[in-house]
């Protein structure tokens, strides 16, 4: 478990974990730029991690969801080579992770050498691409499934994507994390430094839920299905674009609506 005087490496870590890229040699399909489909993991072993929101606007966009009572972290996570940074927001088992373009070249550049355009995702409103990601991670929980995991994912060097959902932009974009960077691994509430972080005056605690509306009627790809189809992301069709996040069952029957300025809403 993390010290809180090393905390910094976690964010250095997701920072090198999502410049996306080229995977090693492992499991799956393989697309021209060396990325490998998920649709081979056995979707059982799959649950959110973390949910990305792609935004115009950086700290407006934290700002509406520090004044509905989430704590966020005060630690920008930069990334040089994607041209973007992120401010993160954590909960008891999975984080919320806004994302923002701070260099438009560098993103321009990123785009055309890994085919992932956050640029286009951040101006969702007009492009209509979808402004989601979805981190996923090995279910906790079964051992057996767990040890299977770590060997697999401890051999790479990049995040695993889902070939062909990349390819369609009107979806968010699905990826699965290497074990060693998943917040269950890392979270230890028995430290001062990590309840800070999931302690939201809001009084919110556990993602209990999750459900993304698309604008689209195309045909799902193999990966957001197998989401859909287990229930790990429920998905709907829409006019715009929403992200809903239920918090500890919804029990108190509440709801925040973040739009305009984002497309987030929240039930707890």
């Amino acid at each position: 478990m993390l010290d809180p005087n090393t905390l910094s490496i976690l964010f250095t870590s997701i920072a090198k974990w999502q410049c996306l890229g080229t995977t090693q040699r492992g499991y799956g399909t393989e697309n021209s730029n060396g990325i490998r489909s998920l649709a081979v993991v056995n979707d059982l072993l799959l649950e959110v991690d973390h949910r990305v929101v792609y935004v115009s606007e950086g700290s407006t966009s934290v700002s509406v969801l520090q004044e509905f009572g989430l704590h966020c972290s005060s630690r920008r996570v930069q990334r040089p080579e994607q041209g973007t940074a992120s401010q993160i927001i954590f909960f008891e088992n999975a984080y919320l992770e806004l994302i923002w373009v701070e260099n438009e070249r560098a993103v321009e550049e990123y785009a055309a050498r890994t085919g992932i355009d956050i640029l286009r995702r951040t101006r969702w409103q007009h492009s209509r691409a979808s402004p989601f990601g979805v981190g996923l991670r090995c279910e906790s929980g079964t051992a057996d499934q767990r040890k299977y995991w770590v060997e697999w994912m401890r051999s790479r060097t990049y995040i695993n994507l889902a070939a062909e959902n990349l390819a369609k932009e009107e979806e968010p974009i699905c990826f699965v994390i290497p074990d060693s960077i998943a917040l269950t691994t890392w979270l230890d509430r028995s430290l001062e430094a990590h309840r800070q972080l999931i302690s939201h005056p809001l009084g919110v605690r556990t993602l209990t839920g999750v459900k993304i509306t698309l604008n689209s009627d195309k045909e799902l790809t193999n990966a957001v299905a197998l989401l859909d189809r287990n229930s790990i992301v429920a998905i709907e069709r829409g006019t715009t674009p929403l992200l809903e996040l239920t918090f500890d069952g919804g029990t108190k029957g509440k709801i925040l609506n973040a739009r305009p300025m984002l497309p987030i809403l929240l039930r707890y």
